[in-house]
């Protein structure tokens, strides 16, 4: 399942029935308002925070959080449709993260990272720092 790494500023409808799909099933805490995802996602777009997607099939199957704080991307809040996890989604999205941050130079750190990425993360160079997952570019 080829997942394709998307920056959505601007979400279609299709985008945000999609992403409530995978809001869903996130800690309430991810959110303002829990019972109103759509709203909490564009206050977050509203405050310049990125959403990175996975695509597959034009369909959008996981997401995070992303800010730039200087050379450095801070990636929060990894998560994937139910449907679709076990299936590489997520260690896609973070192949593509960390190759895009190479070719621009970026530092990644990961927050609050589920248990099972942790794997992945460090597969994919990141170093565990406190609570964090930090990955240099090389």
């Amino acid at each position: 399942m080829p997942v394709h790494l998307e920056h959505i500023s601007q979400p279609t409808e299709q985008d945000w029935i999609d992403l409530g799909k995978i809001y869903t099933d996130a800690p309430q805490e991810w959110l303002s308002n829990a019972s109103d995802i759509k709203a909490s996602l564009q206050q977050l777009l509203d405050k310049g925070t990125w959403l990175i997607a996975g695509r597959f099939n034009s369909r959008l199957l996981g997401a995070l959080q992303a800010e730039k704080d200087g050379n450095n991307i801070i990636l929060r809040h990894f998560c994937v449709r139910k449907v679709t996890i076990n299936r590489g989604v997520a260690h896609q999205m973070l192949h593509h993260m960390s190759t895009w941050a190479d070719e621009n130079r970026f530092s990644l750190i990961a927050k609050d990272v589920p248990a099972e990425l942790a794997n992945a993360l460090k597969s994919r160079n990141f170093i565990p720092k406190d609570n964090d997952f930090i990955r240099n570019y090389s």
